[in-house]
């Protein structure tokens, strides 16, 4: 027989011409016919001599495919956030608190809660000193001292970056200061959870100046009598001192205790005694440490007057070198020699000085002038 469409010869029996594809032996629609003269294809029915049966696997082919299509969409849709998800796309980064407050965080009678923190608000994390203002770092000072020891002090002070991830203190911890006078300057933490403040608690935070802020003398005249607590330099930094600071650090300036030698010449411990001070200089243990009694025979006065700072403890200063960096202090752009706070035990009208090269166990008749560089707590 021959195909109804093409008229090609086709064999008996057969459903569709072996040529054009049209049924054979029924009617070609017109729906099929302009298909087929546009060399369209149909798809094949089933069930047909020729033409294969779809196989069952090939449902669970499409299902897996249907389910990966799902997949794709879901994952597509939270990376774009589609489904208005919060906290899936990245953020610029920014500061976020330093730890959440728990349920020992309640405000005591004075508005500081049990980690001295204003209105039981945690401070905000910052990459380093200069980034926080004098009231941030007043109010880590106080998360600080009620940490209840050094070591813990420290853990809180990481938290912060105020010192390196590893706890310790070298010279970089840093924060600029503009005085009222115009000068510029630095000042550099030098401990924590050190120092005693006079109002009870510990100081969180223990400041020093980077440079000198002027020269002067300790003294109008050669003595030393009545040591620091009577020196002319001491009542200056409580006065015309403090003015010099710019009034957001003024105003979180922690007067602390201070223990100095304030008979002058003498080798008895007892002449150590407490002042209550804003602004002060360093003892000479503050800066080298504890002195061996073959140092000297005055080593049990000096050793009175305090503890090694934690800077000074991180960057191995000791009595004995020759030169200590960390000591170095510039007053006008000039290497200088500067004053601590105790008097000679051993000489009636002479205080320490820390050498221009950074030496600290240098002296000088007290009315000579030299670099002035206090420190001060939060």
């Amino acid at each position: 027989m021959f195909c109804p469409k093409c008229g090609n010869e086709v064999a008996e029996g057969s459903a569709f011409c072996g040529k054009c594809g049209a049924p054979v032996g029924s009617p070609v629609t017109g729906a099929e016919a302009s298909g087929a003269a546009a060399g369209g294809l149909k798809p094949a029915p089933t069930g047909v001599p020729g033409v294969p049966s779809p196989k069952k696997g090939s449902a669970k082919v499409g299902v897996i495919a249907a389910a990966a299509v799902v997949v794709v969409a879901l994952v597509a849709g939270f990376a774009t956030n589609w489904f208005g998800l919060a906290g899936v796309q990245p953020k610029e980064a920014v500061e976020v608190p330093a730890a959440s407050q728990g349920a020992d965080d309640a405000p005591d009678a004075d508005g500081q809660d049990a980690a001295g923190d204003q209105d039981g608000e945690a401070a905000t994390v910052k990459s380093a000193v200069e980034a926080y203002t004098w009231d941030e770092l007043s109010q880590i000072s106080a998360e600080i001292g009620a940490a209840g020891d050094e070591a813990a002090a420290i853990e809180v002070a990481k938290k912060y970056n105020l010192c390196t991830p590893e706890g310790k203190l070298d010279g970089t911890q840093v924060k600029s200061v503009t005085l009222t006078n115009g000068t510029q300057t630095t000042v550099q933490i030098v401990g924590f959870a050190h120092d005693d403040k006079t109002a009870g608690g510990k100081a969180g935070i223990t400041f020093i100046f980077g440079d000198a802020i002027t020269e002067a003398p300790m003294n109008p005249s050669d003595t030393n009598a009545g040591g620091w607590e009577a020196s002319q330099l001491r009542a200056y930094l409580n006065g015309d001192g403090m003015a010099l600071l710019p009034e957001d650090l003024k105003k979180v300036v922690a007067p602390v205790d201070k223990l100095t030698n304030n008979v002058g010449e003498t080798q008895d411990v007892s002449a150590v005694t407490t002042t209550s001070d804003s602004l002060w200089l360093p003892s000479f243990a503050e800066l080298v440490g504890w002195l061996p009694d073959d140092a000297s025979p005055y080593a049990p006065v000096f050793n009175a007057e305090g503890s090694q700072y934690k800077l000074y403890r991180d960057t191995s200063v000791v009595w004995e070198n020759i030169e200590n960096p960390i000591l170095v202090k510039n007053y006008q752009n000039s290497p200088s020699y500067w004053w601590g706070r105790s008097p000679y035990p051993d000489d009636s009208g002479r205080f320490p000085i820390v050498g221009s090269d950074g030496y600290p166990y240098y002296s000088d008749i007290a009315s000579s002038s030299h670099g002035v560089v206090p420190g001060f707590c939060l």
